[in-house]
């Protein structure tokens, strides 16, 4: 039996693309929480640095909470928050690291409800999300 030539490519064309589609669905979704430094200073910028090390490349979201990761921080302006992201695909080529640096206004944070006034201490919740467009894949 012959085969007319769009047949033909029609076979080729989707040999070549499903081993594409597969290894393009193996992806790095990781998202590891690695630590939190504090720098309170007068004048300091970045009082609080939350790092992760996230799948290399990925669409993120930070979102921060009071303490019971649900409830939206009251009782001050928003707080400054800029993540940064950095490379060293030689020392850890699958991910890039994401600090999530919060800046803290501290005259107006004691009267919010992520204070804790019996023992002097801030408690809030940071939830960082890995994004495939508007679709949430991992949280943590």
């Amino acid at each position: 039996m012959l085969h007319s030539p769009s047949c033909i490519t029609a076979v080729i064309t989707l040999l070549i693309t499903l081993p594409l589609q597969t290894t393009a669905s193996i992806v790095n979704w990781d998202l590891i929480y690695q630590s939190v430094d504090s720098h309170f200073a007068e004048g300091a910028t970045d009082d609080i640095t939350l790092t992760y090390m996230i799948g290399a490349q990925r669409e993120y979201s930070i979102e921060l909470y009071a303490s019971d990761c649900e409830t939206s921080i009251t009782g001050m302006p928003i707080l400054s928050m800029v993540p940064k992201i950095s490379q060293d695909y030689e020392l850890h080529p699958l991910h890039d690291q994401l600090d999530v640096v919060i800046d803290i206004n501290f005259t107006e944070v004691t009267s919010s409800n992520i204070w804790d006034e019996s023992n002097d201490t801030l408690k809030f919740c940071s939830v960082v999300h890995l994004l495939s467009g508007v679709e949430v894949i991992k949280e943590e």
